[in-house]
């Protein structure tokens, strides 16, 4: 069981909207994930922003950093938001079934 700890961490990593946006495009568009420079165009966000989120993702291990040379690439870790999201859908499931009358 996950704990409730690494639950808000999962959900908290993309409770902003610029971490959301950086977060969709390192799943839709991996290639531009292959360097920052291409983050910052796709993003339009100055260079010590994307970093500050990039960050804040990886600290709740959302992604991870590989240096590549002189450059960065993130990559999705996909384990902790697969599980916090499981368990969100299992908690939902859980209120639905319930009688109206139990709420």
């Amino acid at each position: 069981m996950m704990s409730d700890e690494a639950f808000a961490r999962s959900f908290r990593a993309l409770s902003h909207p610029r971490r959301a946006l950086v977060f969709r495009l390192i799943v839709s568009e991996p290639a531009i994930a292959h360097s920052l420079e291409g983050l910052v165009i796709a993003t339009r966000l100055r260079p010590s922003s994307l970093v500050h989120h990039l960050r804040e993702m990886e600290r709740c291990g959302l992604i991870r950093r590989h240096r590549r040379g002189p450059w960065v690439a993130h990559r999705l870790v996909p384990n902790d938001l697969t599980t916090a999201l499981a368990t969100a859908m299992r908690m939902s499931e859980a209120v639905r079934a319930r009688p109206a009358h139990a709420a």
